[in-house]
């Protein structure tokens, strides 16, 4: 837990140091995590809409014959934030993967 995690749970929940204190650490992390997703995401549907509007603009300009409309992805540098599984391999696993020993070998 950093100062700057705790105001930024601060801000963005409207919640108290005493609050945020009661959080373990994992549910803090989990937390964190989750508001970044959220931000991202609603960073990602703004930007959307503004590629909407371009494509829409950039639609209007007459263009040779045969070319093809722009669409609000052309616009757009990557996809929507997509939530990842978590890999719930164990470190042996992980290790077995990454051609690592383990001390248990």
């Amino acid at each position: 837990m950093n100062t700057e995690s705790i105001v930024y749970i601060a801000r963005k929940l409207h919640w108290t140091r005493d609050e945020i204190g009661q959080l373990t650490p994992h549910q803090f992390n989990e937390l964190l995590a989750e508001l970044y997703f959220q931000e991202s995401v609603d960073e990602w549907r703004k930007m959307h809409s503004v590629a909407t509007i371009l494509s829409a603009i950039y639609n209007t300009i007459p263009r040779k014959k045969g070319s093809q409309p722009l669409k609000a992805k052309d616009f757009l540098s990557s996809e929507m934030p997509q939530r990842h599984p978590r890999n719930e391999k164990t470190v042996e696993q992980l290790a077995k993967d990454k051609g690592i020993k383990t001390p248990k070998e």
